[in-house]
């Protein structure tokens, strides 16, 4: 029997509940599927042979260079995924990178504030991604002060400001 696996990573199978199956080689998902059925009809055989992979989708935003929605057949770590997207803009700021991730249906989205700087100095372990995981890089704030000045001076004077010499 052919069995699709769920964008959760669950597959339900008849006589036994739900089994998550995203993130398990086949060996463990075969061991837990025979305990399984062995709970409700006894010793069974059972083999998990994957026929296809789909990819998971991940996206990265804010201070990257090319922010967008990006396909992996494994789930990347914050680092890879940020590379993915480019790398940083001079502008990002690395110490309060968000990775929104999904909770399970009607609770709030958790987010997990990371310190790139820690991650790349080896003193704090990248975070791999979940499917369908968001990761958010804000503007610095001298970039948000930057920003302000280009709004809201340089683009309100009615002159242009610049330097004369003698």
């Amino acid at each position: 029997e052919s069995v699709l696996v769920r964008p959760d990573g669950r597959i339900s199978l008849q006589l036994i509940e739900e089994v998550m199956a995203a993130g398990r080689t086949p060996a463990e998902l075969t061991a837990e599927l025979r305990h399984g059925y062995a709970r409700s009809v006894g010793a069974s055989d059972i083999t998990v042979i994957v026929r296809s992979f789909n990819s998971q989708k991940f996206y990265v935003g804010g201070e990257v260079v090319t922010p967008g929605v990006f396909d992996s057949v494994t789930p990347p770590s914050v680092l890879q995924a940020i590379t993915r997207a480019g790398g940083l803009k001079e502008t990002a700021r690395v110490t309060s990178i968000l990775v929104i991730r999904r909770t399970p249906a009607g609770q709030r989205p958790l987010a997990i504030s990371v310190d790139l700087t820690k991650i790349m100095n080896g003193t704090h372990p990248d975070i791999p991604l979940q499917p369908f995981d968001v990761v958010m890089v804000p503007r610095s704030g001298i970039a948000n002060v930057n920003l302000w000045v280009d709004q809201y001076i340089r683009r309100n004077l009615p002159v242009t400001p610049g330097f004369a010499v003698p």
